[in-house]
């Protein structure tokens, strides 16, 4: 048994329900407050804020839930929760990708292959009778938001974007019919003192070769006015990726007003052409998951983060969030440029380790970044499909 998992064994009398939630503020916290109580003595779990995850699941709030359809369920044995998941149809989503797929998201479950399977089958037959023929999952409900299960790497913090998860949840999830789409690879490494020297050569070379130029911010009052089109810049970069589906512009609106006030203008690098439109950017953050664990979910908590000079994050891991490129310059060096300012931003500021985010294991551009630069792979999240009987 993994230590920190709440798994009290089934009597033989236990009756084990399902309930359907409304969208009531009531039955999200509902919903919320089963995670809290499954990983509370976790010790590497960290916490997201109960506030994001109450807007999150909330249609009015959350533009990304816009032409969706969302059904929350809770298991309950002997009037205790002992599961959850969510159910999602993207309508939009289908149409670009001409399918009929519902996803199954938010799966989280005390270790009963009983609770799984109940929580499951449940999504399964609320699809088929939405008409839809392929299951997914498990995804975050919009983009950007945790997806995945976590099946290697058990033993490693994540970041704040990452999911992580006990062990049995692969195991039960795969007992259940379900069979791996795709996997998301996580790579952690020392800072090197300085890069290869190839990446400095590719890199002066494209910036001559294309007539492109750097471009610093100082501040995240002036990085705003670029939001709308550093994230169109990652729709078109990110557009034939697995299940990656485009942001709207309330979409968009709604990650500017929520993430760029946390950004740290250091580790954002932007790459422009002659008519200052941006082709590439990089961007990392300190890690915050010390932060997270220390605020158990709750802002109020803050000032104890503030007492303990965590607000920054991390002194010693940088996180990288992304890396875009404009596709018509997908193989000019781009990748290089932004690589060798954002090493140059860590070593000033005197990290020691850089972690990377999920990066499919199917995208060979991104994973041959760190093919010159000695790294461990060390987690490994999974997406599962299932077709499902008309």
């Amino acid at each position: 048994m993994f230590q920190g998992a709440r798994q009290p064994m089934p009597d033989k009398e236990s009756i084990l329900e399902i309930e359907s939630l409304s969208s009531s503020r009531r039955d999200r916290l509902r919903f919320v407050q089963f995670l809290f109580d499954l990983y509370q003595n976790a010790p590497l779990w960290v916490p997201p804020l109960i506030r994001d995850e109450l807007k999150s699941l909330d249609a009015r709030a959350n533009p990304g839930l816009e032409n969706c359809e969302l059904q929350l369920w809770l298991a309950i044995r002997n009037g205790r929760c002992v599961g959850r998941i969510a159910g999602v149809i993207h309508r939009r989503d289908n149409k670009l990708r001409n399918v009929e797929a519902a996803r199954f998201c938010l799966l989280d479950f005390e270790d009963d292959p009983a609770v799984a399977r109940l929580l499951l089958e449940t999504v399964e037959n609320w699809a088929v009778e939405k008409e839809m023929t392929l299951l997914e999952g498990p995804f975050g409900l919009t983009t950007f938001e945790r997806s995945a299960v976590l099946v290697d790497g058990f033993d490693r913090l994540p970041t704040v974007v990452s999911s992580y998860n006990f062990p049995y949840y692969g195991p039960v999830i795969e007992s259940c019919g379900f069979a791996k789409e795709v996997d998301y690879v996580e790579h952690r490494f020392e800072l090197p003192p300085e890069l290869n020297s190839k990446y400095q050569r590719v890199a002066q070379y494209a910036l001559k070769k294309k007539k492109l130029r750097l471009v610093e911010k100082k501040s995240v009052s002036e990085l705003r006015p670029l939001g709308r089109e550093i994230f169109k810049l990652i729709n078109a970069a990110y557009s034939d990726l697995y299940e990656f589906t485009p942001m709207t512009n309330s979409e968009i609106d709604a990650l500017i007003k929520k993430f760029f006030n946390l950004i740290d203008p250091r580790f954002v690098k932007l790459v422009v052409d002659t008519e200052d439109k941006i082709v590439a950017l990089g961007v990392a953050m300190p890690s915050w998951s010390g932060l997270m664990q220390k605020l158990k979910g709750r802002m109020r908590r803050i000032f104890l983060a503030w007492l303990g000079g965590e607000l920054k994050g991390s002194r010693d891991t940088l996180d990288l969030y992304l890396i875009a490129v404009e596709p018509e310059l997908r193989n000019a060096g781009l990748n290089a440029i932004v690589m060798q300012e954002m090493h140059q931003a860590a070593a000033a500021a005197g990290f020691k380790w850089v972690e990377t985010n999920g990066e499919l294991e199917t995208n060979s551009q991104v994973l041959s970044l760190w093919k010159d630069i000695e790294h461990e792979t060390h987690k490994r999240r999974r997406i599962y499909s299932k077709a499902l009987a008309s």
